[in-house]
């Protein structure tokens, strides 16, 4: 199953960014932006199939995501399905 969650990026002060996925209410960061986003879908894809195999739903993706000075919100796909098999052995 995919699914699209938004993550809102915040460049750090000295380098990189850091992450929040207001769905699973969880933080990441990473040297870049791309960095970042690697590590927000490996985040989500970690706390997802654990909700799944605990017998917990998947949030279902915000609509609507307030944001504050400095922050862009970006999207991440995460197959829950290919992220199980690629990391989970």
């Amino acid at each position: 199953m995919k699914k699209t969650y938004p993550a809102i990026l915040t460049p750090a002060k000295e380098e990189g960014y850091t992450s929040f996925v207001p769905d699973f209410e969880i933080n990441t960061q990473g040297n870049d932006l791309a960095g970042a986003l690697e590590n927000t879908a490996d985040a989500i894809g970690i706390i997802g199939i654990d909700m799944e195999d605990e017998g917990k739903k998947l949030p279902e993706p915000s609509k609507d995501v307030p944001l504050q000075d400095g922050e862009t919100v970006y999207f991440v796909d995460v197959d829950f399905l290919e992220y199980r098999i690629q990391n989970i052995s």
